[in-house]
């Protein structure tokens, strides 16, 4: 088996076939009903979640957005400081000592976003959002112009050609027809990808522009009826949003893996590889079907077709357009608060984090995350005073910057990394917090049964089942593509709700994909057609998304609880037996397409060799660590297990990060360089195979392996330190109480 197994020989492997550990299961009571809680603090630990979950209250959560989307506050304007001042002042009076960090990040403000058919008419377009009389946050002057933050400023006068969604595949049929797009303007439909690979994919084929549009297919009138009447986009809605290459690295541009402070070192505009170079506009439907009536050319392949009525045409021909856009780019301040619940240990940290600066209100996004996370604080403020403190330090970020391309977090963590590294034992991670009543979630493997458990303790609003229950109940009925609702999680084999991979686009990214911190993100979705537009207000969410705001108080339940499980538990609860049966599931889909695509030289036995010890050690430390909680070791043993625990996942990390984009340092996971927000598993080797390119395949395989091989050594190190309770109990830490 290699050099791992030969190592694994006197250790993992004589562990695994002693009978020690499974003995002393066998001999002692069964676990404890809570995972990583010693059998004696049981009971206490339940009470205390009880208590804690009948603290969030809807009124409160209704009260809080309604506050949140008093007035439009996009990032680096006045509005978002007053944002940020107010949540600060609310943590304070929940009882944490609460900040406010600032960071001075590269980011453009628009002047000028002008669009106009001038063949085979004359035109004006880039109209902007319809008011409505039922909502008069709708007429509201300062709500920003749509527009897409980071385009380059520009003047194009060209025919378009229609891209359909603007991916890679859609460029390849586009080839495979003769068609190029050099010196043409792009038209796009928002969908299926990130925005910013969009754009990317439009530069490096030599569009002169980009236009991106709504289509009603995707979140219009085709899914069902529109707002103000509906959950869906009307006809005038405009998606906003940001372009920036986070696929590349997320944050400010200028200072890619530092912090965006004020003695910071910064990159000349023209070197920030995450910067476009094309003018980039979102419109709405009804500007896009005024380009797309005028297309000649080819019908589009069936499976382009969208939902306004006509028949759609790739170009050229038949249409031209002049767009113009002018940005204001300079540095601007950001505004990030940082609160604190101090713990009996300040040493270790449980991280939780949600943005609040919107586009326009953001009632959804991200209002809804902001208003739980304040219901979240004020339930721990109230144990708080009732006598309890927390074991581990409770820290709460609310981050100013996440929608021009994740900011604040990203300057955060770089200014913060190395503490964070030592201390942060858990990401929880909300945004999109509540969109409808169909909850999901994504997580690192090792965190996934814990997202479970938490989702068995709090009841579903309307079904009046766990939360967990209804959300499997969902995914048994769901339709292989129900627009409109969260991505839906497989089954697993077992019969469990799969929990998603970790990809990116929202603050956990930072944290997981860089700094090596085990991360969560979750919520509930619904049927969100009006995202990043100005009707994503409170009315939208009165209306359609929760208009009890029962949903906002179940999700505070879903993150307290959550958060005590891991600020509490004498033993962290990863499961990382999860992680190693996801790895091994990958290798064997790689391991086909590399021969597939002709790589038969590549050697991926390194990573097969060290799955196995990664499996047969994660094997080892479950049944160790269930012992322990029947028979508790010394508090000095406890506390080094955690750290080895917390520390598992950043063994994952490359030292030199991935290969062509250092920043993402995971091995296992990150957002896929022309796939958005989804993730990418083992993505420096698949991506590498995809391109056919067994070089770099090769030295990524090497690397992966020497991680796992990491991973394995810390895995083994626990499972030693584990040993000794499954013979004997040396002493337990100071009982949880309610006091």
């Amino acid at each position: 088996m290699g050099q791992v197994l030969r190592r694994l020989s006197v250790g993992t492997l004589s562990v695994i076939m002693a009978s020690g550990v499974a003995v002393a299961i066998r001999r002692n009571s069964a676990p404890p009903r809570i995972r990583g809680f010693f059998a004696s603090r049981v009971e206490a630990e339940e009470q205390l979640e009880q208590k804690l979950r009948r603290v969030p209250d809807s009124s409160r959560a209704e009260s809080n957005l309604r506050k949140l989307t008093s007035e439009p506050h996009m990032a680096g304007t006045d509005a978002s400081h007053r944002v940020a001042e107010w949540l600060r002042e609310q943590y304070e009076s929940y009882g944490f000592d609460a900040n406010i960090v600032s960071y001075e990040v590269w980011l453009p403000m628009p002047l000028e976003v002008r669009l106009e058919l001038i063949e085979p008419e004359k035109k004006t377009l880039a109209t902007q959002e319809e008011p409505y009389a039922e909502d008069k946050d709708t007429s509201d002057p300062r709500a920003a112009i749509g527009f897409n933050t980071y385009s380059a400023s520009g003047e194009v006068t060209a025919q378009v050609i229609y891209v359909n969604y603007g991916n890679l595949e859609d460029y390849r049929e586009l080839e495979t027809r003769g068609l190029s797009v050099q010196g043409k303007i792009v038209l796009a439909r928002y969908g299926k990808s990130y925005r910013g690979i969009k754009a990317r994919l439009a530069e490096e084929h030599k569009a002169a522009g980009l236009i991106l549009y709504s289509d009603p297919d995707d979140d219009g009138y085709d899914a069902g009826d529109v707002f103000p009447h509906g959950p869906w986009r009307p006809r005038s809605g405009i998606q906003r949003g940001s372009i920036l290459y986070t696929e590349l690295y997320p944050g400010d541009p200028l200072t890619p893996g530092v912090a965006a402070a004020a003695n910071a070192t910064r990159l000349i505009p023209s070197d920030a590889a995450s910067l476009p170079h094309i003018p980039t506009m979102p419109i709405n439907a009804q500007d896009a079907a005024a380009i797309l009536s005028h297309l000649d050319g080819p019908k589009v392949p069936r499976n382009w077709q969208g939902g306004l009525p006509m028949t759609y045409h790739l170009g050229p021909g038949g249409a031209q357009v002049h767009l113009k856009i002018a940005m204001d780019y300079k540095p601007r301040r950001l505004y990030d608060v940082i609160a604190r619940l101090r713990g009996e240990n300040d040493n270790e940290w449980v991280v939780l984090g949600n943005h609040h600066d919107a586009w326009v209100y953001g009632a959804v996004d991200p209002g809804s995350g902001t208003s739980v996370m304040l219901e979240t604080a004020r339930s721990f403020g109230e144990l708080a005073r009732s006598g309890w403190k927390p074991r581990r330090s409770i820290v709460i970020c609310e981050w100013d910057g996440e929608e021009p391309g994740l900011l604040g977090s990203t300057e955060w963590v770089e200014d913060n990394l190395k503490e964070l590294q030592t201390k942060a034992v858990a990401y929880v991670n909300t945004d999109v917090g509540v969109a409808g009543p169909n909850f999901s979630a994504s997580a690192t493997p090792s965190l996934g049964e814990l997202v479970r458990e938490v989702s068995r303790e709090v009841a579903d609003p309307i079904t009046g089942k766990t939360v967990y229950d209804t959300w499997k109940d969902r995914v048994e009925h769901a339709k292989p593509e129900s627009s409109g609702v969260a991505r839906e999680e497989p089954l697993m084999a077992n019969g469990d709700v799969a929990i998603g991979a970790l990809g990116a686009g929202s603050d956990f990214c930072p944290f997981f994909d860089h700094a090596g911190i085990p991360s969560i993100d979750l919520g509930f979705g619904g049927e969100y057609g009006v995202y990043h537009s100005l009707y994503d207000d409170f009315f939208w969410m009165k209306h359609f998304g929760d208009p009890t705001f029962e949903y906002h108080a179940a999700l505070a339940r879903i993150l307290g609880t959550l958060t005590l499980r891991l600020d509490e538990a004498d033993i962290l609860p990863f499961d990382y037996s999860a992680y190693a049966s996801d790895i091994q599931n990958q290798l064997a889909t790689l391991s086909a397409d590399a021969k597939k695509n002709g790589l038969a030289t590549l050697n991926l036995h390194g990573i097969s060799d060290a799955v196995t010890g990664l499996t047969l050690a994660a094997a080892q430390v479950t049944p160790a660590l269930r012992a322990l909680e029947i028979a508790p070791s010394h508090a000095s043993t406890q506390t080094q297990i955690n750290l080895e625990l917390a520390d598992v996942e950043q063994a994952l990390l490359s030292p030199r990060g991935l290969i062509g984009r250092p920043w993402y340092r995971h091995t296992l996971y990150a957002p896929g360089t022309y796939a958005g927000y989804e993730a990418a598993r083992l993505p420096g080797l698949r991506e590498a195979v995809d391109r056919k390119d067994s070089a770099t395949a090769q030295l990524e395989a090497d690397e992966i392996a020497a991680a796992l091989v990491r991973a394995t050594d810390r895995l083994q190190q626990i499972a030693h330190l584990a040993q000794p309770a499954s013979s004997a109990s040396t002493g337990v830490t100071q009982p949880l109480s309610l006091r």
